[in-house]
């Protein structure tokens, strides 16, 4: 791509050195765009919110450069849904410019200068869309396509337009959605690796779900209001909301009535869990003596007490107990029978799909339990934010985890399949950047009912605010 758009301007720069000062025929006069045509008052087609404000970056830089109509389209990337509903959108913006805009189906964008001529375009914008490292990104270049007749049988390009284009912005949960329509062949970037284990394979793009004015204290999803579709709710020192898929606020209840603890952890801590049949949302602060049971009015919007909570919530039916003042459980951990199973140490993060229990430890050391009463394998290295779930739909689910690294730059996600021994000794499904942050809470999910579980990062920001990171699957 960077070798396209700079072989575009040294051609450019080549065609003004070598134009005849008297013989050529002037280049036709660049169209002006009529007053009455503004795009910002222009009907257009709507779109996810990231997809339109990257069309309007990238319609703002080709206008500036004045090409001369009509304007040819090819656009290239991994997901033909994205690239389909991102030229939909540029080409009616420069149609409000009064463009001529030409959307074109070459099968490179080599291959597309001799279709936009041959199509009668003057002028070409090549393009590729891509969603990586939680950004939606367009990078290509504008060129002409008149053909100056002295250059003889070889074509040549007129000086202008001629320029690269690049812009990102960050991408979001609609974005996903239609990039993960298509298949991915490879991922498009170096900090991203996909390892294949057998037949299966895996590729997560990411884009922020949520920003949030506090740091996260816990992270849940399930579906609380009945539709099939799980809702992601976070716990923030003093607060619990709940979001739906496109993250859009459902409720929220402040927890500053509840008594405060006699011995708070220094940074906000919690747990939050769904509680199924009837579905109902159990939080506690670490900060406040006890927390509530919670239900989802969707109609209200609003999530509505319906007790106090006196012991943490882990599981459906797991329960543990917080540490007194710091930010981790004790070491025992009571089971839907009332049996309790003492861990070899505290706990930071629990993550249980029955029967398989992971706990994981200060340390950065972990506890996993292929069932409650078999004895714990050892894993090393896994971060606070850990997470077993089932991404690939076989019934057996993955090992999610961050850096174990306090303070990482940057940190990763890393997938790992279960085996019968320590599953990060058997190479990894997936590994990728987060966005800066420090990450403590991962949980999965099925948003959209498709069978297919994302992975929800909770992120830490240095000035206080948070943010919920979605990494949904795409095609392999």
């Amino acid at each position: 791509m960077v070798r396209r758009a700079l072989a575009t301007l040294l051609v450019s720069t080549l065609a003004l050195a070598a134009e005849p000062l008297a013989s050529a025929p002037a280049a036709p006069a660049p169209a002006t765009p009529k007053p009455s045509a503004s795009p910002s008052t222009a009907s257009v087609p709507s779109g996810p919110p990231s997809v339109e404000r990257l069309v309007q970056l990238v319609a703002d830089d080709v206008r500036a450069l004045r090409p001369e109509p009509p304007v040819a389209l090819h656009l290239s990337g991994s997901s033909a849904e994205l690239q389909r509903a991102f030229g939909t959108m540029l080409a009616s913006r420069l149609a409000a410019s009064e463009l001529g805009p030409v959307v074109l189906d070459a099968p490179s964008p080599e291959a597309a200068e001799n279709q936009a001529r041959e199509r009668g375009a003057r002028s070409l914008v090549r393009l590729t869309i891509s969603v990586q490292e939680g950004q939606l990104s367009a990078r290509g270049d504008v060129l002409g396509t008149w053909i100056n007749f002295w250059s003889g049988r070889t074509p040549s390009r007129p000086v202008t337009p001629a320029a690269a284009l690049a812009q990102a912005v960050d991408a979001d949960a609609g974005t996903l959605s239609l990039a993960a329509l298509s298949p991915v062949l490879a991922p498009s970037s170096s900090s991203t690796t996909t390892v294949m284990t057998g037949p299966r394979q895996m590729r997560l793009m990411g884009a922020a779900l949520v920003k949030l004015d506090q740091v996260p204290a816990a992270l849940a999803t399930g579906d609380l209001d009945g539709d099939g579709k799980d809702e992601v709710a976070v716990l923030t020192e003093r607060a619990v909301s709940v979001f739906a898929a496109d993250g859009r606020l459902i409720a929220r209840r402040e927890l500053e009535s509840l008594p405060l603890s006699s011995a708070p952890p220094r940074e906000p801590f919690g747990v939050i869990s769904v509680i199924p049949q009837p579905a109902r949302l159990a939080a506690w602060s670490a900060r406040y003596a006890h927390g509530e049971v919670l239900t989802l009015d969707a109609a209200k919007g609003t999530l509505r007490p319906l007790g106090p909570l006196d012991t943490t919530p882990l599981g459906a039916t797991e329960r543990g107990t917080f540490t007194s003042g710091q930010t981790t459980f004790t070491s025992e951990v009571r089971l839907s029978e009332g049996r309790i199973l003492t861990v070899p140490a505290p706990f930071t993060t629990a993550s249980i799909v029955t029967p398989r229990m992971l706990f994981v430890h200060l340390d950065g050391s972990a506890s996993l339990y292929s069932r409650p009463t078999a004895p714990p394998l050892r894993i090393q290295g896994l971060g606070a934010g850990s997470a077993l779930g089932d991404l690939d739909g076989d019934g057996t689910p993955e090992l999610i985890t961050t850096s174990p690294q306090l303070f990482p730059s940057p940190d990763v996600v890393r997938v790992y399949p279960l085996t019968g021994d320590d599953p990060t000794t058997h190479g990894m499904l997936w590994q990728t950047v987060l966005p800066p942050g420090r990450a403590f809470q991962v949980v999965t999910a099925d948003l959209d009912r498709d069978n297919q579980r994302e992975v929800l990062v909770g992120l830490w920001h240095s000035d206080g605010t948070g943010e919920v990171f979605l990494m949904r699957q795409g095609a392999p």
